[in-house]
């Protein structure tokens, strides 16, 4: 059984995305990345138009993501399917800045309040970040 529902772990997960992101380049930046994301990924998954992505950075009282409970309906091995598209795209779009271990610090983050839900979505973050790796050095010996 899923410890939490859908929409809390989307919510935490792009919650923690956006933050990362943040430090790495700006809040602003990483906001419209991520907006821009999500509106490319609604194609492909659906139910992403419950989910919206607010500039908050000049308001207080706005939280930045807001998720409508529509989306705990979701199968969870689509919502993981979502995530992986999510992450991995965020990962990409943010190229360099993102870091060599940008997956890794997301899972060190998420895996001990989300990890057997991660597992019951199909979502393995840490092989998220090995693939990741060998893509990169895939890259440099073929220079």
């Amino acid at each position: 059984m899923v410890e939490g529902k859908n929409s809390e772990i989307i919510k935490h997960v792009l919650d923690t995305l956006i933050n990362i992101s943040s430090r790495k380049t700006t809040k602003g930046h990483a906001l419209f990345t991520m907006n821009e994301l999500m509106q490319t990924l609604r194609e492909k998954y659906n139910f992403l138009k419950h989910i919206e992505i607010n500039d908050n950075r000049f308001s207080e009282s706005q939280e930045p993501i807001t998720i409508m409970s529509d989306i705990n309906s979701i199968n969870t091995n689509e919502i993981g399917d979502a995530l992986y598209d999510i992450i991995k795209t965020m990962n990409l779009k943010l190229g360099k800045e993102a870091g060599h271990f940008f997956i890794k610090e997301l899972k060190n983050n998420l895996q001990e309040n989300y990890g057997e839900s991660f597992e019951e979505m199909g979502l393995d973050l840490g092989l998220m970040q090995l693939e990741y790796e060998i893509n990169e050095l895939t890259k440099k010996i073929q220079k």
